[in-house]
């Protein structure tokens, strides 16, 4: 019998994976794994700040609220409009409509992975990174489920960070790694 244990980067890489799933996102579950001298800092997840209703728990995300919507459904109370029926909530129906009520495409939306100019949410690696040690941040290595936006890298640059570990492919089995030069 053979017996395998998985690297540490995919070791710590499931604990993204695992931080993940606490995620409140409409869009996307990411979670983060700070790791420092091979022990947990902390875990991240995307979402917005404690206390604040949840994007997609309580609906209060600025981004999610804007998606195409069935034409034969109506965006408001649900019910079925069939091609030449109104719902019951009288809203006129629409060939192409977004789900705030605003035709589509909706000058408010925005595609997924494209400016987070209107995201609220703190992204995983924020996350993580907030609620650890100071000291802990420099020569750190840093696991995420998906690569960091530029905002997040920016961060994950300024504070230390020494190395970043994201998944990548399309059934996320690969991953891929930047180290800081002259470390």
């Amino acid at each position: 019998m053979t017996f395998s244990r998985p690297s540490f980067d995919e070791y710590y890489l499931a604990g993204a994976e695992w931080a993940s799933t606490r995620a409140d996102c409409t869009r996307a579950q990411v979670g983060a794994l700070l790791v420092s001298k091979d022990h947990v800092v902390t875990p991240g997840y995307n979402g917005l700040i404690s206390g604040i209703p949840g994007c997609a728990t309580a609906g209060n995300c600025p981004r999610g609220r804007h998606y195409q919507v069935d034409p034969d459904v109506c965006a408001v109370c649900k019910q079925s409009t069939g091609i030449e029926f109104q719902c019951t909530c009288y809203r006129p129906v629409r060939a192409y409509a977004c789900a705030c009520g605003d035709v589509w495409p909706c000058p408010d939306s925005v595609a997924p992975d494209s400016n987070y100019a209107n995201c609220a949410a703190t992204h995983a690696e924020r996350n993580a990174i907030e609620r650890a040690n100071p000291e802990d941040l420099p020569g750190a290595t840093i696991y995420t489920t998906r690569e960091p936006c530029p905002a997040c890298w920016t961060l994950i640059k300024c504070v230390g960070v020494q190395r970043a570990v994201w998944r990548v492919g399309v059934s996320g089995s690969g991953f891929s790694t930047w180290e800081r030069e002259g470390g």
